[in-house]
């Protein structure tokens, strides 16, 4: 603690269950693992503060794998060598696996019991894909969670479960605390529960978080001194205008919170990204069609209070690792804003935008020095049907409508009709051909191909008049060239940041190269060619950030985080989706006689810290008698010892 002038080092926790999460290592002298088995007591130990999807605390772990989920299966990639290890394209049933995935984490359960238990790492992920067997929903489909066993010995058979779930399963959430993995579904708006003691099933009582209609939603929980204790988390909508408070012990939402008397008028109808800040005991939440963030006091968490609304800052939200910040990765802003807590009912303040062109996405934080280097894949457009002649992106999510000249309808931009809600494309009847070649409104001087009676052959009712489409290649309808060499992963060193070392201006470190993604499609109430919001999902794993990307391959960028420099970009064999990070898993061919028990690697790794303990306090009484003038002699020689200096005992 800084605080403090004392250093104790103590694990947490002494749960005997605790213990069994530790990675059995082969029984060897290599330092390198031994540093892996310090760092896998750290892991089980150490609390996973800044909770996001209750992984993270694994991405410190180093020699780990990824796992990249796409369109044909599952590819296990080694960052060490940038190859892929091992493939998945089947259950264990034959059939295919899904072509689709949405959120996934990995977690640790145990597989046996008593002595005999040993550590199981298994990655739980939501299928993309929604079922639709006839089981009765909102929906009308049913949604799948697959669990992986991560262990590489189960390569035949990787499947563990296939849970089915409530309709389009999206965010999901290790809540390692409770041994449970919650996933949310958006077609029905209940958590599903899944214990890990047993993943062939739900708990079969999903957690509520929706007032009446179903919507798109996270969950926020942590595991620091504070909220933790009272057991309780938080969830958002989407659509409706409440926080739901939630009980992680009995598995039920236990209040609402609206908040419509909180915001400004016709602002935020509902909440998105949540995040928790240990130091102020404060949550902050995105709101949906504008309003920025609100900031709410959960000392007491059945009833929040009000503290601000943050109306010029928006953004996916997160708490740094050493819990001194809240960023929140504005992506159509292109900014990174940097909060510092205040304290307990005290307003956040905003200390820094940091300028980040590209549309980034969310943040992983690899410690550097006494703060961290943020990275953030961009999901800008890199389409060069939608770039002016100087290389800029005039059409994508943020704004592609408004076509007025030839050069823009040659960019991409749409031109639409303005009696339609500028939902529907502008078109052209046969006998307004006259008007299109003069360039009378509505069609002005972005309607060229209009004036070509050959072009007037759209598919009309045999009694209508053939129509022709001003703008039919623009948008997400244009053809697809994309281009990822000027695009890839931003870093940003926080450190340089907040010190005022760097300018907010400045401090982007572009990674070129390091690839880029298509642009999202569009929704069903979306304009008639327009986008869908664009993701890029990453995970940290050792020193490296690991991003997918469609363009200039179908890959997985890897970027060396510490040198903030490309490493590798590992091509894979279908679009992907999600990519998770799994730390080391015993070994392929390990036999017991020469692995290092969990008990033992715990024992050593206790024993060392006591060590440490004991040496740190003989030290510190020695620098205390040299400094209060007390001899100190050596009992070979008797030499009498000089006190250390100032800067040495500093130092």
């Amino acid at each position: 603690k800084k605080q403090t002038n004392t250093f104790v080092l103590i694990p947490a926790r002494l749960e005997s269950s605790s213990f069994e999460t530790l990675i059995k290592m082969r029984f060897s002298f290599d330092i390198s693992k031994l540093l892996l088995a310090g760092t896998s007591l750290y892991a089980a130990f150490s609390p996973c503060n800044a909770v996001l999807y209750g992984d993270e605390q694994f991405g410190a772990q180093p020699d780990g794998a990824f796992w990249a989920f796409h369109s044909a299966g599952v590819s296990v990639v080694n960052p060490d060598t940038c190859k892929i290890t091992r493939s998945y394209t089947n259950d264990n049933e034959g059939s295919f696996l899904p072509s689709s995935w949405s959120d996934g984490v990995y977690m640790e359960g145990l597989e046996g019991s008593g002595e005999e238990a040993k550590t199981k790492g298994m990655v739980l992920i939501n299928s993309g894909v929604t079922l639709t067997d006839g089981h009765v929903n909102p929906d009308g489909g049913t949604g799948e969670v697959f669990v992986f066993s991560a262990d590489p010995n189960d390569e035949s058979q990787p499947v563990l479960a296939k849970v089915r779930v409530g309709p389009r399963p999206v965010h999901s959430y290790g809540v390692y605390t409770h041994n449970e993995f919650w996933t949310h579904s958006d077609g029905d708006g209940h958590f599903y529960v899944i214990n890990l003691d047993d993943v062939t099933q739900h708990s079969g009582n999903p957690v509520v978080a929706k007032v009446t209609n179903a919507n798109h939603g996270k969950l926020m929980w942590d595991e620091g001194d504070k909220l933790s204790e009272t057991g309780k988390g938080f969830a958002t909508s989407t659509g409706e205008s409440v926080l739901f408070i939630m009980d992680l012990e009995q598995e039920e939402t236990v209040g609402t919170y609206n908040f419509t008397k909180d915001v400004a008028d016709g602002t935020c109808r509902g909440t998105h990204a949540i995040a928790y800040s240990s130091q102020s005991n404060h949550i902050f939440a995105e709101c949906v069609g504008g309003g920025g963030i609100l900031e709410y006091d959960v000392a007491d968490p059945l009833n929040p209070v009000f503290v601000h609304q943050h109306l010029d800052a928006t953004g996916s939200l997160y708490e740094t690792p050493d819990q001194s910040f809240v960023v929140a990765a504005n992506k159509g802003g292109n900014l990174l804003h940097i909060f510092e807590p205040q304290g307990s009912g005290v307003v956040t303040s905003r200390e820094y935008d940091v300028v980040v062109p590209g549309h980034p996405s969310t943040p992983t934080f690899y410690p550097n020095e006494e703060s961290f280097i943020a990275c953030m894949p961009l999901t800008e457009n890199t389409n060069r049907n939608h770039m002016d002649e100087d290389g800029n992106v005039v059409c994508d999510y943020y704004g592609c409508q408004g076509a007025s000249t030839p050069q823009d309808v040659a960019n991409g931009i749409c031109n639409y009709d303005a009696t339609t809600g500028n939902r529907q494309l502008l078109q052209a009847s046969l006998s307004s051909i006259q008007d299109v070649r003069d360039g009378a409104a509505p069609f002005g001087n972005a309607c060229g191909r209009c004036e070509d009676e050959s072009n007037y052959n759209d598919p009309v009712a045999a009694d209508e008049e053939k129509k022709c489409t001003c703008t039919p290649f623009c948008g997400s309808c244009a053809e697809e060239d994309y281009d990822a060499s000027q695009s890839g992963v931003v870093c940003v060193d926080m450190g340089a940041v907040t010190s005022g070392q760097t300018p907010v201006d400045q401090a982007a470190n572009l990674i070129k190269g390091a690839g880029s993604v298509r642009q999202g499609a569009p929704y069903s109430y979306s304009a008639q060619c327009g986008f869908g919001r664009t993701y890029r999902t990453h995970k940290r794993g050792g020193k490296w950030d690991a991003s997918v990307a469609h363009f200039p391959t179908n890959s997985l960028q890897l970027v060396n985080m510490e040198t903030q420099a490309l490493d590798c970009a590992v091509d894979l064999p279908g679009v992907p989706n999600r990519v998770i990070y799994v730390p080391p898993q015993e070994l392929e061919g390990s036999n017991d006689d020469d692995e290092l028990s969990s008990g033992a690697i715990a024992g050593i790794s206790i024993a060392a810290v006591l060590l440490f303990a004991v040496c740190a306090a003989l030290l510190v009484t020695k620098y205390r008698r040299s400094a209060s003038g007390q001899e100190a002699t050596s009992p070979k020689d008797g030499v009498e010892e000089q006190a250390p200096s100032e800067s040495t005992v500093d130092a």
